[in-house]
């Protein structure tokens, strides 16, 4: 018994363990930052650290579970298995762990058990809006109709997570986000919309025989490395700028482009490790300046 557990259990990390470091973590991050931050993001002007961070687990599970209700759909999709046969084998369907059609049944359990769990914890808003993202990008082809409409509905999927982690750290039925959040909100959607094709740099050959076109595949790949470079510095400056930071506050975000962009234009071959490189830009340009202007209010 307890052998056929653990093997379920591992079976689902598989589902979401690549996506761990671009969604799980910097959006947790992103969560308890926001809700410490005060009157800046939240209704809450004087935030209590030992609520905010007894949510931790709250916001950790949030966001499992929207992902682990996302990756079902997207890696049961037919496409998907064929891409993951290239870049991922080892993921629970290629790998033979659980076939596509098992994955679609249980999706069917997931989705109401995902609805009634943000009931409790709060982000119900986003998490429905999440499925219905789920679906567009998934069933309706949203991921291979073409760069614009895959960008957006990754940026807007951001957002969802991005709120929901919010609400959820900032005290579900306690404190809400405050105006100034949702324009922080639409430039993180704007980030994801105009740097996803980050990520393309190491799926390119899974993207290919999937058919998939990503801005490596249709421009080549100068044109898709610059195409990160400029709103990478673009973005590296207008985030701290929002925030009003002094010098100070615009070293982390631009500290981490310049490494990133270092390694992007300077070392062409080193395609598979660009993706993890960008979310570190990301993690810095999302998360530290909430934080920053706590610290020089």
């Amino acid at each position: 018994m307890l052998t056929r557990i653990g093997y379920h259990i591992y079976t689902a990390w598989l589902f979401t363990v690549s996506d761990l470091k671009s969604v799980i973590v910097p959006e947790t991050i992103l969560g308890i930052t926001s809700a410490l931050s005060g009157g800046i993001l939240t209704h809450n002007s004087s935030p209590d650290a030992r609520q905010v961070l007894s949510r931790l687990p709250k916001v950790i599970l949030w966001n499992w579970l929207n992902l682990f209700l996302f990756d079902l759909c997207n890696q049961s999709h037919p496409a998907s298995v064929v891409e993951d046969s290239v870049n991922k084998p080892w993921r629970a369907i290629p790998s033979g762990r659980i076939s596509a059609k098992q994955t679609r049944t249980l999706l069917l359990l997931v989705i109401p058990c995902v609805y009634l769990a943000t009931l409790k914890l709060g982000g119900t808003w986003e998490s429905v809006t999440l499925m219905i993202g789920t679906w567009m990008y998934n069933d309706l082809g949203g991921a291979d109709d073409g760069i614009v409409v895959r960008n957006l509905l990754n940026g807007f999927g951001y957002i969802c997570y991005s709120s929901g982690s919010m609400k959820v750290a900032a005290g579900y039925g306690l404190h809400g986000l405050n105006n100034q959040s949702t324009t922080w909100l639409a430039m993180i959607g704007g980030i994801i919309f105009t740097t996803l094709q980050m990520q393309d740099m190491a799926d390119i050959h899974g993207d290919a025989k999937r058919g998939r076109k990503t801005v490596p595949l249709v421009y080549g790949d100068v044109a898709a490395r610059y195409s990160i470079a400029i709103p990478v510095i673009a973005w590296s400056v207008v985030c701290p700028a929002f925030w009003g930071l002094g010098l100070v506050g615009y070293l982390p975000p631009l500290l981490a482009a310049g490494v990133f962009l270092g390694r992007l234009l300077l070392l062409r071959n080193d395609l598979d490790g660009e993706e993890p490189r960008g979310q570190n830009w990301g993690l810095e340009a999302r998360m530290t300046d909430p934080i920053n202007e706590t610290a020089v209010s």
